[in-house]
């Protein structure tokens, strides 16, 4: 047999399968005729009265209809399918199709792998309605088991394939014959979750991970329901179920529609269905080596302490006047393992279609030339998770798609032995903008705040001498009395960026803020007004792995500001966090900015207020 291997795809998982209609139904209720023919045979009949297709009736007869991967249709065969009322087009292999020991194999699997019949062979040979060969072009038919088949009318052949016999009508439908039978292709996720594919390219970790987030639900309002119980309790006499990968949704979700709160964590996702068979995927298939030298090499980003302060039960704008309330981690190494698991994961799938070309236009590659060049020329990559992948001097883009590629029905998958991301993706520079409201507040009322929007295309004739001020606006922060040297907190979990919201790491980071001349809010479009000086203290909050879960608090030396230009300030060199914040939603590091001035110093032309612009963290690989 040429290619028949363990198929163990997801029934209606997206769009694999073609929802049919319950087989209690009448396929009449679900399917017009349409055209009127003379024909008075069934397809089965046809089938069935042609010594040539005597194989393709034998295994027919054989391969039960499943409504998903692991429910059989009782009592149900394609036989019955080509046999009754619904109006469909079948392709079928005449015997010269099948070798004898290709054929003895497809009657094999329909006794123990009748889903993989069903996949392979008989749903890829039928479609809905009526298809007539009789010229107007090309048609791109989907297929009982989704996959998207081109019916050229006027070259007459089916996928490439050509047809024997063509158009005999039948009362159900149509029949076309043909020599060969139609090519199948696994999608990424199909061919991912053959279980032979994976030891076969020893992915076998990789695939254990995504199948497992398969669900199967069952569908009450599919299903037929049946006389109750003894205990007034429904029954079904045909269900139906619907198998879903929770992988395939969006980028961020919570396991269930329980309580968030209970969650430390969201679950991360490709964002992508990977079973979709109109959409152009490539897809990196790490291998165990490269899969288990990732997990080694990030290990180091994921140590999680036992207890960390709750920080939105806490109240950020008045921690201080509360009792901490904590978050208690019971398995600090799972949570490190479950993080890294998603994190390897999430950025692996490129949709084709969102990857710029050369001239930052989107939409316009085709798959062969974007893996000719392997991407090359293409002004970033996107994944589906949302990650900007950039080349610089230490790193190319093109890498990733270096491997062992395989094509599939919707893309190509990347079999790759060398996890070849770029640690900046893992532990990304953090950029916190202050002009994000939420991401900072006073403690204690000690200070004021106030949002500036501020043009730099306005201030053009000034600006570049002076430096621009990032997102167009920063904030004003003044004391509550004339005398008073305001403190302001900072929330340390990044505002923006081409790459997902970032959160600090275990590890090093040089720390930054970013300050604003007071003339950028009372000076005109084109005179700078007069320099005021400052000085501040910073103080970094962080959790140190106390038993009693407080955060251990740093503080800077003194930081002298002269106000002149828009600065970035170094307020902390290699800072290290011990414990790491990735993914926890309801913990985060804080960064104390206070003015240090005196009365003496304010009539010396210090302030004790100050603008800033944003706050960041350099990573610092070790």
């Amino acid at each position: 047999m040429k290619t028949i291997k363990k198929y163990v795809g997801a029934f209606m998982l997206g769009t694999t399968m073609m929802a049919l209609p319950s087989c209690s139904d009448t396929w009449n209720e679900h399917f017009d005729g349409g055209e009127g023919t003379s024909a008075t045979k069934t397809l089965w009949e046809l089938i069935s009265e042609r010594p040539e297709l005597s194989r393709f009736k034998q295994i027919a007869e054989k391969a039960t209809y499943y409504r998903d991967e692991t429910h059989p249709q009782d009592n149900y065969t394609f036989k019955d399918m080509l046999n009754g009322s619904m109006l469909i087009t079948a392709w079928v292999p005449e015997n010269e199709a099948f070798t004898d020991a290709e054929f003895q194999q497809w009657l094999d699997l329909a006794e123990t792998r009748g889903y993989t019949v069903q996949q392979q062979l008989m749903a890829n040979t039928i479609t809905l309605y009526r298809q007539i060969a009789n010229g107007g072009g090309i048609d791109t038919l989907a297929m009982l088991n989704g996959k998207k088949l081109a019916f050229d009318k006027d070259g007459l052949t089916m996928q490439g394939v050509p047809m024997d016999s063509i158009n005999i009508a039948a009362t159900n439908g149509t029949l076309h014959t043909l020599k060969t039978l139609l090519p199948f292709k696994y999608n990424l996720y199909e061919y991912l979750k053959d279980e032979t594919n994976a030891k076969a390219n020893n992915v076998s970790l990789f695939h254990d991970y995504v199948v497992a987030n398969d669900t199967t639900y069952f569908d009450e309002n599919s299903s037929i329901e049946g006389n109750p119980d003894i205990n007034g309790n429904p029954t079904y006499v045909d269900s139906t179920y619907i198998v879903t990968n929770t992988m395939f949704r969006g980028t961020h979700s919570f396991p269930g529609q329980t309580n968030t709160d209970q969650y430390l964590t969201y679950s991360e996702s490709f964002g992508a269905n990977l079973v979709g068979e109109d959409s152009t995927f490539i897809m990196l298939y790490p291998t165990d080596a490269a899969w288990e030298a990732a997990t080694q090499k990030l290990e180091k980003l994921y140590k999680y302490a036992e207890k960390y302060q709750d920080d939105v039960k806490n109240d950020f704008k008045k921690k201080s006047n509360t009792t901490p309330a904590y978050r208690t981690i019971e398995n600090p190494d799972s949570l490190k393992n479950l993080n890294i698991q998603m994190d390897l994961t999430s950025p692996l799938c490129f949709n084709l279609h969102f990857q710029p070309n050369a001239g930052g236009q989107i939409g316009r590659w085709k798959l062969d030339d974007f893996m000719a060049e392997k991407g090359q020329s293409s002004e970033y990559f996107l994944n589906t998770f949302g990650d900007t992948l950039r080349s610089d001097d230490s790193w190319n883009k093109s890498s990733l798609l270096e491997g062992t590629q395989v094509p599939v029905s919707n893309g190509v998958a990347i079999v790759k032995d060398v996890w070849d991301f770029p640690m900046k993706l893992y532990k990304p520079d953090l950029h916190i903008e202050v002009g994000y409201r939420s991401f900072f507040d006073a403690s204690d009322a000690v200070g004021t705040a106030q949002a500036v929007s501020f043009s730099n295309a306005a201030a053009a004739a000034w600006i570049d001498s002076v430096g621009r001020v990032s997102e167009d606006n920063f904030y004003y922060i003044y004391p509550a009395s004339a005398s008073g040297n305001p403190r302001f907190d900072f929330k340390l979990v990044g505002t923006h960026g081409e790459n997902r919201e970032s959160e600090v790491m275990s590890g090093k980071y040089d720390i930054y803020v970013v300050m604003v001349p007071d003339f950028y809010m009372t000076s005109s479009d084109t005179i700078i007004g007069d320099t005021i000086k400052h000085k501040l203290l910073a103080t970094v909050s962080y959790c140190g792995g106390n038993a009693n879960g407080n955060d251990v608090t740093l503080q800077s030396d003194i930081v002298e500001y002269l106000g002149e230009k828009v600065d970035t300030l170094l307020l902390f060199e290699d800072f290290e966090f011990p414990y790491s914040y990735k993914n926890l939603r309801h913990s985060f590091p804080t960064l104390s900015l206070t003015t240090k001035t005196t009365s003496k110093e304010r009539r010396e032309g210090y302030s004790n207020a100050f603008c800033i612009d944003r706050i960041i963290l350099r990573s610092k690989e070790d």
